[in-house]
């Protein structure tokens, strides 16, 4: 049997441990190159960006999130004083559905850029 002390213990590890992976994915990166200047960074990286567009160029693709549907279901009754109702109801309604447009290659894309950084001897850490 673990001790009350030992609990509360465990449970501010648990939501200390939590907080820090909480954080950690908030973290931010950089490129860096031991030798290497930020304007050869910016060129190289530029050098990069357009290769990989011709590898993998800009490939837009719709979908379509949820299908049009008739909402028909809004009706409201009142109670009168005497004891009798009366209801209504409203015309139905037409809900379109929803559409999203998103870049096929971008993945990809920036994963051949980061593959061509690599090669060229940069490294991804985290900024400071």
């Amino acid at each position: 049997m673990v001790a009350p002390a030992s609990k509360i213990f465990l449970k501010r590890a648990g939501v200390l441990w939590l907080s820090l992976l909480a954080l950690s994915a908030c973290q931010r990166y950089e490129w860096v190159h031991p030798t290497k200047s930020l304007e050869q960074f910016g060129r190289e990286k530029f050098a990069c960006e357009e290769r990989a567009s011709r590898l993998y160029p800009v490939t837009p693709v719709t979908t379509v999130q949820g299908g049009g549907y008739i909402y028909d279901d809004f009706r409201r009754c009142r109670r009168h004083f005497d004891g009798f109702g009366m209801c209504y109801a409203q015309p139905p309604i037409y809900v379109p559905p929803t559409y999203s447009t998103r870049d096929l290659n971008e993945t990809p894309r920036n994963q051949a850029v980061e593959s061509c950084l690599f090669s060229k001897g940069y490294q991804l850490v985290p900024a400071k």
